[in-house]
């Protein structure tokens, strides 16, 4: 088409062009937008993957002084046993005599 003075061809014509720069640059628009939020979530999720790391090793520290308490008190409660057990077989035996 020739233009001829038609201000509604002008307007026709540059919508056209809006188009397909439109379709032109939207999917490498996307492919931007994509890669972006790749390295963002990529980035936040190794900041969640040490995170998680550091929260293991203070958990596995204090299972280990649990376990470690856990032993003493047995040991304590197994002298605390022996000791009444004592206690009452030596007053059983002043009874007695």
């Amino acid at each position: 088409m020739v233009f001829n003075g038609n201000k509604a061809y002008l307007a026709l014509y540059y919508q056209g062009m809006n188009r397909q720069l439109f379709f032109r640059w939207f999917p490498l628009l996307c492919l931007i937008l994509v890669i972006a939020a790749g390295i963002s979530l990529g980035q936040k999720n190794s900041k969640l993957v040490t995170r998680n790391h550091s929260l293991v090793l203070q958990n596995d520290s204090i299972l280990a002084v649990n376990l470690r308490l856990s032993k003493e008190v047995s040991k304590l409660q197994s002298l605390l046993d022996s000791i009444r057990l004592k206690n009452s077989s030596a007053g059983s035996l002043r009874i007695h005599n």
